[in-house]
């Protein structure tokens, strides 16, 4: 099996991700532990979420960013300088 390595944000927030999944999907009685989904499922699901959170994160900071592209053309200077 060829393991692929993950980039370190993705690792870290997908951690977290299953932590919190694992935890909600577990029940422990007394003799038992019983889990509601696979932690194989739960671990590719954690990662899924994380690369979205991060791609989410990264189109809201674009989408924030000012606007660069503009284009000043020699008569947009000359109309501030006849007004």
């Amino acid at each position: 099996m060829e393991t692929k390595a993950t980039p370190a944000p993705v690792h870290e927030i997908a951690v977290r991700i299953y932590v919190e999944l694992v935890s909600r999907n577990t029940q422990i009685s007394e003799g038992a532990v019983k889990m509601g989904a696979s932690a194989a499922n739960l671990a590719a699901l954690s990662l899924k979420l994380a690369e979205a959170f991060l791609l989410a994160e990264e189109e809201a900071a674009a989408a924030k960013a000012p606007d660069t592209k503009y284009k000043l053309e020699g008569a947009d200077i000359a109309a501030w300088i006849t007004k």
